[in-house]
């Protein structure tokens, strides 16, 4: 049976290469595609499947379940987008998604995860900001809908100047620069507001916990790597896509907490990793196959929800992403092949 891979890029990246590889295990052929590969008056796709280890151009049917990146869904694709809504099967048909102020809300009002919350605004004028410090003394500003960390402030109110940190950057402002910053970097934009989480090593670099979900042969949610991303030489972020450092998750948690704070934290986050994707898909109302959770842990052991990412990225476990896309791709056909079987 074939699947398809839908991405923005020209070429298949190494991952994609490695799901067909494990994908012909399960007698599974994926076929590379873009949006603008399809033809929705044919009902074809002009696609690249993997033979002997080279990405060789057919001309197919467009297939039954279709691994797509969020990011196809642009403007210049939405007739192809709704074409294959209605025409084909998608591990995330784009709809229903949200932006971070509203999945926050959303969220605070479920007494299961509200404790997972940061106290968060969305930022309209320059007295949203200092109303914030006044009562959190430390705040992080960032795009409702950034990626890679990107455009991320840090900013408190000490000894009559404010400090801001961005990147590697440390500033200090008075009223008037403060403004001036709010108006050149924020004013206008999509921005919210939170209470900064002191989610630092002992060596004082930013860190945060990812969560990498992938679902398995039996279409259940499974953890396919909890790693540690450390910000070094990083003021604010810790996503490595700006420089930083991976570390195991035990390993790192036993030397920055107590063992039995330690062994606390764990739990939560296996928790979280086990509720959590549910309840994004009760929220979006759809079945998903991938998700990124990113966790902040404050030096008292609380944990807090940073972001739920929908294309996360793979660096750092590509086998086991590949091993379990592959899985899922089988429970996908399964799935298919006994929906046919009903019909008949």
């Amino acid at each position: 049976m074939n699947i398809g891979i839908m991405r923005n890029y020209k070429k298949p990246s190494y991952l994609s290469e490695l799901i067909a590889i494990y994908s012909k295990a399960y007698d599974i052929n994926v076929l590379y595609m873009r949006p603008n590969d399809v033809n929705i008056k044919t009902g074809k796709v002009r696609a690249l499947t993997l033979i002997k280890g080279k990405w060789i151009k057919i001309n197919t049917d467009i297939p039954k379940f279709i691994d797509i990146s969020p990011f196809c869904f642009k403007e210049e694709n939405n007739e192809i987008m709704e074409y294959l809504r209605e025409n084909t099967s998608l591990s995330d048909n784009g709809l229903r998604r949200t932006s971070k102020i509203t999945f926050i809300n959303r969220l605070k009002k479920d007494t299961d995860f509200n404790y997972l919350i940061i106290p968060t605004n969305k930022v309209n004028a320059i007295n949203d900001v200092k109303e914030f410090i006044d009562r959190y003394k430390k705040i992080i500003l960032k795009p409702s809908s950034g990626q890679f960390g990107a455009n991320i402030f840090f900013l408190k109110y000490s000894d009559g100047k404010y400090v801001l940190l961005y990147g590697s950057e440390k500033q200090e402002l008075n009223d008037d620069e403060l403004l001036d910053f709010y108006r050149n970097n924020i004013e206008g934009k999509d921005y919210i507001i939170q209470k900064f989480i002191n989610s630092k090593t002992k060596q004082g670099y930013p860190f945060d916990c990812r969560i990498n979900m992938e679902k398995n042969n039996l279409g259940e949610w499974t953890v396919a790597r909890k790693f540690i991303r450390i910000g070094i030489g990083q003021k604010v972020v810790s996503n490595i896509s700006q420089g930083g450092a991976v570390s195991g998750l035990k390993s790192f948690l036993n030397a920055n907490f107590q063992n039995d704070k330690a062994k606390e934290i764990e739990r939560k986050l296996n928790v979280i990793a086990k509720t959590l994707p549910q309840k994004v898909e009760e929220m979006r109302r759809q079945e998903l196959m991938i998700m990124g959770i990113d966790v902040g842990i404050d030096k008292d052991g609380s944990v807090y929800l940073f972001e739920v990412n929908s294309a996360p990225g793979t660096t750092q476990l590509r086998a086991q992403a590949a091993e379990l896309r592959a899985q899922y791709y089988s429970y996908i056909r399964d799935r298919i092949q006994s929906e046919r079987k009903e019909v008949n």
